[in-house]
């Protein structure tokens, strides 16, 4: 899996737990299948936080313009970063994540700003989210609202895209382990450990 993201867990408990089956094997015993398991939790977890819409420590994330406007959950309309969630175990241990590129600018948040041309266009409407750009669109024409907003509108003159040089998104933590995931993956390691002794 290849990951632009790296979410290092530090917690003792864990790795007290893992620490404990890795020294504790019979002889000939594999870690692997442990570190594939923790792998199905972690990958679970965090599928499920696009569910929720609650980052790792809690705090829910702060709603899309899409979400507050025209229904449905944040970051879920093609649900594209969240099926693309995978895990890879060795016997060394296990990494869960994505390789969709805007991934880490979702999880931390930061500033997008227009590469082809002085802006932005962003989709207001479904008609225009299924146009994808402009160009796609048909006939459109540049307004400015009453407050100095850019924005393309459609003959009828709705407003179809909104043009800004930068757009700033807030941070939406999906990756990470919280304390639930922490005691089941504690739990998982200990059930392991006694699997091997029966």
């Amino acid at each position: 899996m290849a990951s632009d993201i790296k979410v290092s867990v530090k917690d003792d408990a864990l790795r007290a737990a893992v620490d404990r089956v890795r020294l504790g094997l019979p002889l000939g015993g594999r870690m692997r299948p442990l570190w594939e398991r923790i792998g199905r939790i972690g990958k679970t977890s965090t599928q499920l936080r696009f569910r929720t819409q609650v980052d790792p420590s809690g705090k829910p994330w702060v709603k899309s313009w899409r979400a507050l406007n025209e229904g449905g959950q944040t970051m879920s309309l093609s649900r594209r970063l969240r099926n693309s969630i995978a895990y890879e175990a060795r016997e060394t241990g296990v990494a869960w994540g994505t390789n969709v590129a805007y991934a880490a600018q979702r999880n931390f948040g930061g500033v997008i700003r227009a590469k082809a041309g002085p802006f932005l266009s962003i989709p207001v409407t479904p008609e225009a989210r299924r146009a994808g750009s402009p160009r796609n669109f048909g006939e459109l024409h540049v307004a400015q609202s009453i407050k100095g907003q850019f924005m393309l509108v459609d003959k009828n003159g709705v407003t179809q895209y909104l043009l800004r040089a930068k757009v700033t998104q807030p941070a939406r933590e999906f990756l990470g382990v919280n304390e639930a995931d922490s005691k089941e993956i504690v739990d998982t390691s200990e059930r392991y450990y006694e699997e091997q002794w029966r």
